[in-house]
């Protein structure tokens, strides 16, 4: 008897720290999914800068995350972007309007990284703008091993933007792919120490050419029973796939760097 309620303890603190501690990564995303009724507030906040002269993007996501049952969880985005950079033909630095776009996201958890061989999540975002629309698939594989995660993401994305050219309306298309690989060492109770590695890739139709960078950096997250927070930096560390003409690092379609803050309070 003593051993089945010590197991039943086991089992609930085990559920709330899956709850507490949905990610421990800002890019890589875990098969986890909330519990029926169970909801959580995030708040997403990415910098990116660096180009060739000055470049600063600032992109914001404010996210409501329902868990539906059956392994299953949607979640609602208001998300928010806008852009300064340097002008060479005016001297001047220009900054763009507020770009605003809503996005809708779907998950379904098919394994556990625990219980199971390896976790296992399907993942389908949808999201509208006034002048884009995008559609993200992400295929999530994950294991928990001791006060181990590994991550292991991937990513296909086409995005369609209209646009202007020689006064008529065009439309125009990117395919976006993606290999992101996480791992992250819960070192004590409430703290996670970890790195992420991104190949990013963009297939422009119109150019007929595939832009690709690596990024790779740390992650630091810290969580308690209701509240986690994760801050990510990510350096571009190599070109893959640069424009002729270009060596180094691919500033053409990527930014230097790019830092994350991404917190969360679930209720």
């Amino acid at each position: 008897m003593k051993n089945n309620i010590l197991f039943a303890s086991f089992l609930l603190l085990s559920s709330i720290n899956l709850l507490a501690q949905d990610r421990v990564f800002n890019y890589a995303y875990q098969s986890a999914v909330l519990n029926k009724g169970a909801k959580e507030l995030e708040v997403w906040t990415t910098v990116l800068s660096g180009k060739t002269d000055f470049y600063r993007e600032i992109q914001n996501r404010v996210e409501y995350e329902i868990g539906l049952g059956s392994n299953l969880q949607t979640s609602f985005y208001i998300n928010s972007k806008q852009k300064a950079a340097f002008d060479s033909d005016s001297g001047e630095i220009n900054m763009s309007s507020t770009e605003i776009s809503f996005s809708n996201e779907w998950k379904y958890k098919f394994s556990d990284p625990v219980a199971d061989r390896f976790g296992f999540a399907g993942y389908v975002e949808f999201t509208v703008a006034t002048d884009e629309l995008e559609i993200e698939l992400k295929a999530i594989f994950d294991k928990k091993i001791g006060q181990s995660t590994h991550a292991l993401n991937l990513t296909f994305e086409p995005e369609w933007e209209t646009t202007t050219s020689d006064g008529k309306v065009t439309t125009e298309t990117e395919l976006k792919y993606d290999l992101n690989y996480g791992y992250s060492y819960n070192f004590n109770k409430n703290w996670n120490l970890g790195a992420e590695i991104i190949d990013r890739n963009v297939y422009i139709k119109e150019d007929s050419f595939t832009h690709s960078a690596l990024f790779a950096g740390p992650t630091l997250g810290y969580n308690t029973d209701k509240f986690w927070l994760n801050l990510s930096y990510s350096p571009q560390i190599a070109g893959l796939n640069n424009p002729e003409g270009m060596s180094g690092l691919n500033v053409e379609e990527f930014t230097k760097m790019d830092v994350r803050l991404l917190f969360s309070y679930s209720f």
